[in-house]
């Protein structure tokens, strides 16, 4: 897979393929990479075509080298332009293909940025699976239809269309390439859902005079350019072995098991401040909350002053692994393990460019901890001793938009008897703000899940 650099869920794991998997996941015959771009190795089954609601501009990649993405502006100076993308021929029993029923551990969608005037983009641009078929006459205006007064948002996952974006793409610069994890959607197919392949977009509010999406451009190379290695690329990682997958959500199936809080600054990171009127240091406990931003931090002087506050995420699930019905089983090892939280839709500024990262806590908390109640400096750092080295950090998550971060290690390290204080989920150097559905979310299925696949794969 060719990536810029390797994302830090990588570190303290094995790179198999250009994916990471947990050390104690990887074993000869058991799990197996391959990889799917048109010119490469034989596979000539991928297809693309932009889409737009502006109807001169729709074409098929493979009739050139590149092509912009862009996202919907109110006074209509930028369009709505979609990607959409299909990998034909991949779940299967000949050889490079994924068996059918596979479990996948797995997927990424490679893109590359051209070179074009003003290709690079800050972004965010979001990847959802359709849920219907487009060939080379497919439009935005014609195939796409919407019950709003945009009449149309393209593959919009709120219209049924498309499923909810599930990977990213934050800042691109020119020439480089990048990956979304979508390894969900590509285990649906695995599971037998027809595919229809993949949209990229920006994504879009519920009326015309709301903008919800980045309108910065991106050009993107296509399944038309002229060299194999940099056209639009999936790598999936899989394995055959027996998997069950143990799925965590607050009012799902009777579990009620998760803690969340989320920890906010107020205007001066660097001390205990809970007499500041208008913007004091506090805790709020998620279960209260519907959709709520976090932020990353950003200083304004020297004094600890910020003009972006640190506003964080503590979240753990408890009772995870056992013998009873729905749990993880204690006695087969975490092959992979996942914290989904999902962007919130009833800001416009829901979206963000990221990163967020994951890490281990290592301290223990509860929904009235403080920013200042964490080591010698207030906050949660590496160096101080509240938590580990970041999992993973994904970027680019636009409005409803799924992001899945690899906490593998921390799972396993649950199972095998480390003490579990849970995950904290904050800014990596960005500041840009992120609303995210709580555990107080009115929409069930949007509130924070841990997804765990359990699998003896053995070891090397």
């Amino acid at each position: 897979m060719l990536m810029v650099r390797f994302k830090r869920s990588c570190l303290r794991t094995a790179l198999v393929g250009g994916l990471c998997l947990a050390l104690a996941s990887v074993a000869a015959g058991q799990v197996v990479t391959t990889s799917f771009q048109n010119g490469a190795d034989g596979y000539a089954g991928a297809v693309d075509r932009r889409v737009s609601d502006r109807a001169a501009d729709e074409i098929d990649g493979g009739t050139l080298p590149s092509y912009y993405l862009d996202g919907y502006k109110t006074d209509l100076t930028s369009p709505d332009a979609q990607g959409l993308l299909r990998f034909d021929d991949i779940i299967g029993s000949d050889p490079n293909q994924i068996p059918s029923g596979a479990t996948i551990l797995g997927a990424e969608l490679t893109l590359t940025t051209s070179l074009a005037g003003n290709a690079q983009t800050a972004g965010p641009y979001g990847v959802s699976a359709l849920l219907q078929p487009f060939d080379s006459t497919t439009s935005y205006f014609v195939d796409f239809g919407s019950e709003t007064d945009m009449g149309s948002r393209g593959a919009w996952w709120q219209d049924g269309s498309a499923t909810r974006p599930v990977g990213g793409f934050g800042f691109q610069i020119q020439g480089a390439s990048d990956s979304a994890n979508v390894t969900s959607l590509v285990q649906s197919w695995a599971d037998g859902a027809e595919n229809h392949g993949l949209v990229i977009q920006a994504g879009l509010s519920d009326t015309v005079t709301e903008a919800a999406s980045t309108s910065d451009g991106w050009s993107i190379r296509t399944t038309g350019y002229l060299y194999a290695d940099t056209r639009p690329k999936l790598t999936v990682t899989y394995t055959t072995a027996p998997a069950q997958v143990s799925t965590f959500q607050q009012g799902t199936d009777g579990y009620a098991g998760t803690t969340m809080a989320i920890v906010r600054s107020g205007t001066n990171a660097l001390i205990a401040d809970t007499d500041d009127v208008d913007n004091p240091e506090r805790t709020e406990d998620a279960s209260t909350l519907d959709q709520t931003f976090l932020d990353g931090i950003m200083f304004a002087d020297t004094d600890g002053s910020t003009s972006s506050p640190d506003d964080l995420a503590l979240l753990k699930f408890d009772n995870v692994f056992g013998a009873e019905a729905g749990q993880a089983p204690a006695d087969v090892p975490v092959a992979k393990a996942w914290v989904v939280i999902t962007t919130g839709n009833t800001n416009v500024n829901a979206r963000s460019i990221g990163p967020f990262a994951a890490h281990t806590m290592l301290r223990p908390w509860d929904t009235t901890s403080l920013h200042s109640s964490f080591g010698q400096v207030n906050g949660l750092q590496v160096g101080d001793g509240d938590i580990g080295p970041a999992l993973d950090a994904p970027d680019g998550y636009i409005r409803g938009a799924e992001v899945w971060f690899d906490v593998t290690e921390y799972a396993e390290g649950v199972r095998t008897g480390a003490t579990d204080y849970g995950i904290a989920i904050q800014g990596d150097g960005t500041a840009d703000g992120w609303q995210i559905h709580a555990t107080g979310s009115t929409v069930l299925e949007a509130r924070p899940r841990l997804v765990v696949y359990s699998a003896d794969l053995g070891t090397e």
